[in-house]
């Protein structure tokens, strides 16, 4: 009978750019403590900062790359994922100038349309799609928040 060795190679491990902590490797056997020892850090750290700023944490989580290497079943990345409510602190986004050229030229081609229609149901359908549009671009050029969703909405009810 033959027995085959175990084999527990040494894994080597990068931090991310700004992450605190030490990237000395682990052998494969204790790959997923050295991982999830680092991302655990990382919550922590996250749940502090939140507290520290007034907020607590909704959502997150710790996602381990599990991948065999020698004889184990080893960590060989991580991942932490938080989302934060902080009470006051408005989305980090920045606001970007919108281009509202595309809802005017479809302006235009309803436009165009009401010139030709005859009839008066189907006028007023014109009319009334022109106003849908006027409304969203009104949104959009003072900044309302817009969600593409409605957007995409208008733009496929008058088509």
């Amino acid at each position: 009978m033959k027995v085959s060795a175990i084999s527990n190679p040494m894994l080597g491990y990068k931090l991310d750019l700004g992450e605190p902590g030490l990237s000395h490797g682990a052998p494969a056997s204790r790959s997923v403590l050295r991982v999830l020892n680092q991302e655990l850090s990382n919550y922590f750290a996250f749940k502090r900062k939140a507290e520290k700023e007034g907020g607590y944490i909704i959502s997150g989580g710790i996602y381990l790359d599990i991948r065999k290497r020698g004889s184990f079943l080893a960590a060989v990345a991580g991942k932490t994922k938080v989302w934060m409510y902080i009470p006051g602190r408005k989305s980090e986004e920045k606001s970007t100038p919108v281009d509202t050229r595309h809802i005017s030229d479809k302006i235009r081609q309803i436009e165009m349309k009401l010139k030709l229609e005859q009839d008066p149901v189907k006028r007023e359908e014109l009319k009334r799609q022109i106003l849908l549009l006027e409304i969203a671009k009104n949104a959009l050029a003072f900044g309302m928040s817009v969600p593409k969703y409605l957007l995409g909405i208008l733009f496929d009810q008058t088509a």
